[in-house]
């Protein structure tokens, strides 16, 4: 058996626009889960800010780096060594504006690496979403090295709701065997509710069957972190899960309130099984899709 992975999903409500508070806040949940012994901490969607911002975007927005900077005096304290995802908003280079995330690994000599950061590709702009608005759109899914873990994916929302991002993750690795890990951030307010016995909602229902059919088909353990509280109106749902590439859910937070869900996952243990039972991306002719995609592609733009 491999040696488990202690993740923790952060089920938080951020307070809108105060940064600040937000990060005690997240410094305050990092050191009580490393006196505990977790090794990998999961914020939701834009957890140091909240999401309704608006025109506030740019003055909560800071450049990557200065994450590291402000989680420099935490890693010397640490016993041993410590990851985390956090969403933000990110300003480039350019001063243009991203719904990013950010996974670092934390270590007790006082460093702190930036790992991996991904920039919202899909923002949705209907119904009560205007996303274009206010943030640039990211132009990349690129899978990444992450400690204990192996190869990840990293992604915010509305890519989860689009085949293609996923998949492109799954891939995206030598030989082709990409993401074995996929982090699923997000801020998704309550629609539709289906039940009233059980307390649900329609989107919550749709979270549910989106991680276990990519946990299933891929052939990869999901950890999907959402995030609780209200903004304008905004009722957001939580419900975050860990599912493994069985399809079994490893555990599940309350719907509508702060939760922490803590689980040890035998990452190795869980893709090997898939593997060896139901191995779908090891047959994926990878050839084939992107010729028809091509095909696809000169078609619509010949019409």
């Amino acid at each position: 058996m491999s040696m488990p992975v202690k993740v923790l999903l952060a089920q938080i409500a951020p307070r809108l626009g105060r940064w600040e508070e937000n990060w005690e806040r997240h410094r305050e949940i990092l050191r009580e889960a490393a006196e505990r012994g977790v090794d990998l901490v999961i914020f939701p969607e834009l957890s140091l800010t909240g999401y309704m911002l608006k025109d506030f975007v740019p003055e909560v927005a800071v450049h990557r780096e200065v994450l590291a900077t402000w989680l420099e005096p935490m890693a010397g304290e640490l016993e041993k060594p410590l990851s985390v995802v956090i969403g933000f908003v990110e300003r480039s280079t350019a001063h243009r504006y991203y719904n990013a995330a950010a996974f670092l690994h934390l270590s007790p000599s006082g460093t702190v690496r930036l790992v991996h950061v991904h920039r919202k590709v899909y923002l949705p702009t209907y119904g009560m979403f205007d996303e274009m608005r206010y943030w640039r759109a990211g132009r990349e899914f690129r899978a990444f090295e992450a400690p204990l873990l192996g190869r990840c994916g990293l992604l915010i929302c509305e890519d989860l709701w689009h085949l293609t991002s996923p998949y492109l993750l799954s891939l995206d690795g030598p030989g082709l065997e990409g993401a074995r890990c996929l982090i699923g951030i997000a801020n998704s307010p309550a629609r539709g509710a289906t039940d009233l016995q059980r307390f649900t909602t329609a989107n919550a229902e749709i979270w549910r069957m989106l991680n276990r059919i990519y946990a299933l088909l891929l052939g990869c353990v999901v950890f999907h972190c959402q995030r609780v509280g209200v903004e304008d109106n905004f009722i957001f749902t939580g419900g975050s899960e860990i599912v493994v590439p069985t399809g079994e859910t490893l555990g599940q937070a309350p719907l509508f309130e702060e939760a922490f869900l803590e689980a040890e996952v035998h990452v190795e243990d869980w893709v090997r099984r898939a593997q060896n039972q139901t191995p779908p991306m090891v047959l994926e002719n990878v050839d084939l899709v992107l010729r028809e995609l091509e095909r696809i592609h000169r078609e619509a733009n010949e019409g």
